[in-house]
């Protein structure tokens, strides 16, 4: 059967239903500045009788590069919504007290130096500062008895002592002394010394804290710990039913990092011994995402279980209490699983899960068994439970992440609209999803957004953007960076093929390009080439481009020495010499010699055969090549090294550098300009109506 006659097409009710657009409808097309005129819906937080919900909303002002965010509450059963906070700084991370009066959460406002604690009664009147610390303060959580908090901070563990007003005035002091330091070298005997675009070698060490909220007392729980929860930096735990103990995921390999991360999950006594109890004994690799059951006799977790994770499933697992037993969950359920809610009885489970392209939510009885797709369009994610009431954020590519409630009846129900406005003055093109037959014969999905104002009786050239990971997925799913539609609106079909390596597929389809990261991807991207070709007859088949990012840049260049299939590339942080790689911050942790196919020192002719510079005597295809100088996951060596090859050959290339960003570009002004360099390198090749040169007016 051939590609066409297999093909299925899935169109979306996204917010342009039409594939024409007329001037009646006086709607526009996206920007890259409206990107950052979307009003960023945090993760909601349920109160404790499932009544209301709480959550940031986030504002970025292009001329000042900076956001704010605000609190919002919502009622669940009338979706109507007030303001909470004032905005006026950054206000993050609401966590409901057990009665249901107050909200907790993270600010930085006025004369703060760091984030702080703050509480705020729901009824109104004015957030009460808690505490402000020399790190400042991240996940606040309360006690179930309603009178602390917890919270993680990180501090130089040398100075910390008990963390009395003396202790805390001296972290201050060195933290100011070094900022104003001219000496400004680090130095590390350690493999893990950096985390995407900041050293570790500043000697931080993360604690979880108590606070009285009464007396404002603080009580360390973690006394004497030295390092880092996580390279990341980020702290994952939950609270006890009863308050009496917290599941805490932590590395528990200690320096210098030599050998792979083990995470591990450890019941901390709530009462300031620090006694430290791994219940994860049994797998030296990733146990994280810590839930305790609404009993408090077993905890929750997600598991992988290799030294070569990549593409592995994250499975559910249970470890009970009293027994330390721990047993798997979702043993063939070949489901990812990201997120977990339980029902009030604990009897059931809510499970968020990539599936295909879209990231549903299911559920699943609480002692395992089989997964129903409860919520099945578009992705789901950040799911909150309380009193058998679940809420989530819910967002499709036409649509920015909203709060959503599942009613009784098992519909999700949207509770907040803050883009609708926006949203309605834009014209988005139909979004589609296709399958074609891939590499191996594989069924492999791609989406398809068309350009605003589409014509069928008119050519339009075709660009495939490559994502990264390599194992990650395009979702359906609303994107401040690589946004599809953005991409569309010079006047091009966009297709993002979620290729070989890709999750949400099954392990077998992710796990299946290790040791050979180009083969089966570029097979993948250049049969959807041709598919699309045979399917949509108003693609210009002699005007094509392709971009991608990390691993997608990757891709882009190993294209590059591969096909002559496109007239242009672009390549964001991508990796293009597995020589330069091993500088990053994680490379040889998780990109092992099965992952690589060698490694320099055993079978260096293997990882030669899959290092995309080895190809440099086919390089032609002209390339435009962006990276961000505190790019420490793809350093950014990587990027003008491929400059100076492509230059040196005389392979038409340009270069994009941003001093300040990270491997993401992640402030407006510089994703804005991003977002031009790339249009318009695509105009000068295929064609299309690149957007305009942006100009910057100073801050007021």
């Amino acid at each position: 059967m051939n590609a066409v006659l297999e093909r299925f097409v899935l169109v979306l009710a996204l917010a342009s239903l039409a594939p024409f657009a007329s001037a009646a409808d006086n709607k526009r097309p996206i920007t890259a500045q409206d990107l950052w005129a979307v009003k960023r819906v945090g993760a909601p937080a349920l109160s404790p009788d499932g009544k209301w919900v709480a959550y940031s909303v986030q504002e970025w002002s292009i001329e000042k590069n900076k956001p704010n965010a605000a609190l919002w509450l919502t009622d669940v059963a009338s979706a109507s919504s007030r303001r909470l906070t004032a905005g006026t700084g950054s206000d993050t991370a609401p966590a409901w007290s057990p009665d249901g009066s107050r909200i907790a959460f993270v600010s930085k406002r006025g004369e703060d130096e760091m984030a702080a604690l703050y509480v705020i009664p729901v009824g109104g009147g004015e957030a009460e500062k808690l505490v402000e610390l020399p790190w400042g303060v991240s996940v606040p959580a309360w006690l179930p008895d309603g009178k602390g908090i917890v919270f993680a901070t990180q501090v130089i563990p040398e100075l910390a002592g008990g963390l009395a007003k003396a202790d805390l005035a001296a972290m201050k002091k060195e933290a100011k002394r070094r900022k104003d330091s001219k000496m400004t070298a680090y130095t590390s005997e350690y493999r893990q010394y950096r985390w995407f675009d900041r050293n570790l070698t500043d000697n931080l060490a993360n604690r979880l804290l108590r606070i009285d909220v009464a007396s404002k007392a603080l009580t360390d729980l973690t006394p004497k710990y030295d390092r880092l929860f996580a390279p990341s930096g980020e702290v994952r735990f939950d609270i006890a039913p009863d308050g009496r103990h917290i599941a805490l995921a932590l590395n528990s390999i200690p320096p210098p990092y030599a050998e792979q991360p083990n995470t591990d999950i450890v019941l901390l006594p709530t009462d300031g011994s620090g006694t430290f109890t791994n219940l994860t004994t049994g797998n030296r690799y990733g146990d994280d995402y810590p839930r305790f059951a609404p009993d408090g006799r077993s905890v929750l977790y997600t598991r992988v279980a290799s030294a070569n994770a990549q593409g592995e499933l994250r499975r559910l697992w249970r470890v009970s209490l009293a027994e330390r037993k721990a047993m798997p969950l979702t043993t063939g359920i070949d489901l990812s699983i990201d997120d977990v809610a339980f029902s009030a009885d604990g009897r059931q489970l809510w499970l968020q899960a990539e599936d295909s392209g879209l990231v549903p939510v299911f559920a699943m009885d609480a002692d395992g068994g089989a997964v129903r797709k409860i919520v099945g369009n578009g992705s789901n994610t950040e799911l909150d439970s309380a009193a058998g009431q679940l809420v989530f954020l819910g967002e499709t590519t036409s649509r920015a992440a909203e709060v959503f409630a599942l009613d009784a009846s098992g519909k999700p129900r949207q509770l907040t609209r803050f883009n609708d406005a926006l949203f309605a003055g834009l014209d988005l093109g139909k979004v589609e999803s296709h399958t074609f037959p891939g590499a191996g014969g594989d069924s492999v999905q791609v989406w398809v957004t068309y350009p605003p104002g589409f014509d069928p009786k008119k050519k339009y050239p075709l660009v495939q953007l490559l994502h990264g990971g390599p194992h990650t997925m395009v979702r359906d799913a609303f994107s401040p960076r690589w946004n599809s539609h953005v991409f569309a609106s010079p006047g091009y079909i966009v297709a993002s093929v979620n290729r070989h390596g890709s999750t949400g597929f099954g392990e077998a389809y992710a796990r299946s390009i290790n040791g050979a990261w180009g083969d089966k991807p570029t097979e993948d991207v250049l049969k959807a080439n041709d598919y699309l070709f045979a399917t949509i007859p108003a693609i210009d088949r002699n005007n094509v481009a392709a971009a991608g990012a990390s691993y997608g840049g990757y891709l882009a260049t190993w294209l590059l020495g591969h096909t002559k299939a496109f007239k242009a590339l672009v390549n964001h942080a991508g990796v293009s010499d597995f020589m330069g790689q091993y500088g990053a911050d994680t490379t040889t942790y998780g990109f092992t010699k099965e992952v690589l196919g060698g490694t320099p020192w055993d079978s260096p002719e293997a990882m030669q055969r899959n290092n995309p510079v080895a190809y440099a005597a086919n390089f032609s295809t002209p390339m435009l090549i962006t990276h961000g100088e505190k790019d420490y996951r793809v350093p950014y060596g990587q990027g003008i090294a491929l400059y100076g090859i492509l230059q040196t050959m005389r392979v038409p290339s340009r270069l994009v550098v941003f001093p300040d960003e990270n491997h993401w570009i992640l402030s407006p002004q510089n994703s804005i300009y991003w977002n031009y360099e790339v249009q318009a390198w695509l105009a000068r090749y295929i064609g299309g109506k690149p957007m305009a040169k942006p100009e910057f007016k100073p801050a007021e």
